[in-house]
């Protein structure tokens, strides 16, 4: 099918379906009830709804994973949904998000004991955005497939540290042993999570660099990215975060002159919670450089 996007248009119709659209996942009908057939002809779109952060995160955004599937009859295997996710931006800098997909189904292949079978939803592959952005996300699907979201929560921010310092060995410890022990021109930080019991609530770990600067009113942030590099012949893999140190900003105006110190953050990384191995992270080996850490835990899936 082919897919061709006017977004002139697109600004003042989003707004339009977000005005329609009840709390939750709302499909609002074809895309050419919507916006032009050829837009996006075939297309479904799903209206989010954004939570507002809980009182004790503060002002912290609570993370939306959009998740696209359909419900349908599976036996005793692992079964996902085919496609993947567009991202596109419009001129004013809102995005929309558009799942890709013929409908199709992948599995593992064990045999099951007998020919049972039961209704499942289906997952596909899923994307993270922040709950800050500018509109509620609006997300295209075709025909079939639903598009629902699980809300995530964080913890407050914790300082990552140079020092390693635990008395007892662990399973995540003893592959310590397997990554590199220092990095030219970056430091290395360790971090070891508690093993969580008796709790069936998924969890993700976001890694923050930073760098403590004297800033004005405008907004700013870190220029930077993380790289992943894996660990050959282990399965393990390590963060690198590559950055010279350079802060972007707004352009305000600011009404005085005035200047505050604070820790500016740049592009975080969302990794799997596991206790069983440490995370390593080399971060600049730069003046006021560290890096932080959140750990996020989901709610339902609706």
């Amino acid at each position: 099918m082919k897919v061709i996007f006017i977004t002139k248009q697109l600004p003042v119709l989003l707004l339009i379906t977000l005005f329609s659209a009840a709390c939750g996942s709302t499909k609002t009908g074809p895309m050419s009830n919507v916006v032009p057939a050829r837009m996006l002809d075939g297309y479904y779109a799903h209206a989010l709804s954004v939570p507002s952060p809980k009182k004790e995160s503060g002002d912290l955004p609570v993370k939306i994973e959009i998740v696209p599937g359909k419900k349908m009859e599976v036996d005793c295997n692992h079964h996902s949904l085919m496609g993947q996710f567009t991202q596109k931006e419009l001129s004013d800098g809102n995005r929309y998000y558009v799942f890709e997909s013929n409908g199709e189904t992948a599995s593992t292949l064990m045999g099951c004991p007998d020919n049972t079978k039961h209704m499942e939803f289906v997952q596909g592959r899923t994307v993270f955005i922040d709950s800050r952005d500018a509109l509620p996300p609006i997300v295209y699907a075709s025909e079939g497939i639903e598009v629902k979201q699980r809300n995530w929560n964080p913890s407050s921010s914790y300082e990552m540290d140079k020092n390693l310092n635990y008395t007892l060995e662990t399973e995540a410890t003893k592959a310590l042993k397997a990554y590199p022990e220092s990095l030219e021109g970056y430091d290395r930080y360790v971090l070891f999570l508690p093993e969580v019991k008796n709790s069936q609530k998924e969890r993700k770990v976001e890694i923050i660099p930073g760098v403590t600067a004297e800033v004005d009113c405008n907004q700013h942030g870190l220029m930077g990215s993380f790289v992943e590099k894996n660990i050959e012949g282990w399965g393990y893999s390590y963060l690198i975060f590559e950055s010279d140190g350079g802060i972007r900003s707004t352009r305000m105006t600011c009404p005085d002159n005035t200047r505050k110190t604070e820790l500016v953050t740049g592009t975080t990384h969302l990794m799997d919670y596991n206790s069983r191995l440490p995370i390593v992270v080399f971060i600049p080996k730069k003046k006021d450089f560290s890096v932080q850490y959140r750990v996020w835990e989901a709610g339902e899936l609706k």
